[in-house]
């Protein structure tokens, strides 16, 4: 018998807890036959380089993986990475592609630019000299190989999931606090332009007269001044909105909400393609939640597991709600349904399996017979 696989998880970003770091680093530590390393950083600033690059180092020189995999948002070390793992795999994870955010989505830039089209192309080298791609969604996979002109095979889609430590449906309202006269919605994140922010304000501007109340948190710095000026504009009082939250006290205000607005709410090429990180945690905790429509089912049905509605549409947003509003029995059923296609479509454990098949794939190929079966 062969020893076990050596993976190393390399990762230099400026949030090193990110959900889709915790989960794929949960994920390889339930696969049998793994042995994992991370050179991971611990701090947000430029130190994040030389702290990830320096542990990496020691692990290529002490331990000598056979297969790495570059997290999130790691197009900015690629290539000293490329060079430490030379002779090995070298798997990437394009959770989120920058030409697509810029020249599609942010629209700062053109692919026809000079600096769109350098985005673009250094891109592309990249996802071309990686052994392996990893993203998310089916939908995802079909735009990167036609985008980037990336064969089948280059490519892998795996869940993002959850921490299920954290969000699980036994967390309860705390002990003292019973459900209020409003109907409470919530709605977390980073406010990229696919999760349809204004949206959301829109809609929020349409129930004003309702005992229907929004709570919105997160962005950057620049989008709080924005945002608190527009709902200043349009006196909407029964919108409050938070800069920051820990991400430990998300399962208590999850569970205090009536219900999740999971998005992703804009009407761009991007939100086609994904399911949000916040939709997996609220179906993760049995919480009913509002999704998008996207080119994929993921086997969202409406009013089943989940509510569904069209994308850059406010007034199907607040018809979706409204009808929460009116059906409040029917949302327990609603949330349960959700956990049982959070377990069947997107928990740590069908991202386990799919990772470990993807492991076994490009190992096989490579014809490492001293490695044992995973």
């Amino acid at each position: 018998m062969g020893r076990k696989l050596r993976v190393c998880y390399v990762l230099a970003y400026y949030s090193p807890d990110y959900i889709r770091t915790l989960t794929l680093v949960t994920a390889l530590k339930m696969v049998q036959g793994v042995e994992l390393f991370q050179a991971r950083n611990t701090t947000p600033g430029a130190w994040r380089y030389v702290q990830t690059l320096g542990r990496l180092l020691y692990i290529r020189l002490r331990y000598n993986p056979d297969c790495y995999i570059l997290g999130f948002r790691g197009h900015d070390i690629f290539w000293p990475v490329r060079i430490m793992a030379w002779g090995k795999i070298l798997i990437f994870d394009e959770l989120m592609s920058p030409s697509d955010a810029i020249i599609n989505e942010g629209k700062r830039s053109r692919k026809g630019t000079w600096g769109g089209r350098l985005i673009f192309l250094y891109e592309k080298l990249i996802l071309h000299v990686a052994d392996l791609i990893l993203t998310d969604t089916v939908s995802h996979k079909s735009f990167l190989m036609r985008f980037f002109s990336l064969s089948e095979e280059k490519v892998a889609a795996l869940p993002v999931a959850a921490d299920e430590e954290l969000f699980f449906p036994a967390v309860q309202i705390p002990r003292g606090k019973v459900p209020g006269k409003f109907f409470n919605l919530l709605f977390y994140g980073s406010f990229l332009p696919l999760h349809g922010i204004e949206v959301i304000l829109d809609a929020a501007s349409l129930l004003c007269e309702e005992p229907i109340r929004f709570t919105m948190i997160g962005g950057a710095r620049r989008d709080e001044q924005r945002l608190r000026e527009k709902i200043n504009r349009l006196g909407l009082d029964n919108v409050r909105y938070l800069r920051w939250v820990d991400f430990t006290d998300l399962p208590e205000l999850i569970a205090e909400c009536d219900l999740g607005l999971g998005g992703p709410f804009a009407d761009t090429a991007q939100a086609r393609r994904i399911v949000t990180g916040k939709t997996f945690q609220f179906l993760a905790m049995a919480k009913p939640v509002v999704v998008g429509r996207t080119d994929e089912s993921h086997g969202f049905v409406d009013k089943v597991n989940a509510l569904m509605v069209s994308r850059g549409d406010a007034r199907e947003l607040v018809d979706a709600v409204m009808w929460a509003f009116h059906h409040r029995e029917e949302l327990i059923s609603i949330g349960v349904r959700g956990r049982r296609l959070y377990d069947e479509q997107f928990s740590l454990a069908v991202l386990e399996k799919r990772l470990r098949e993807v492991l076994r794939r490009i190992i096989s190929s490579r014809q490492r017979n001293n490695i044992i079966d995973i």
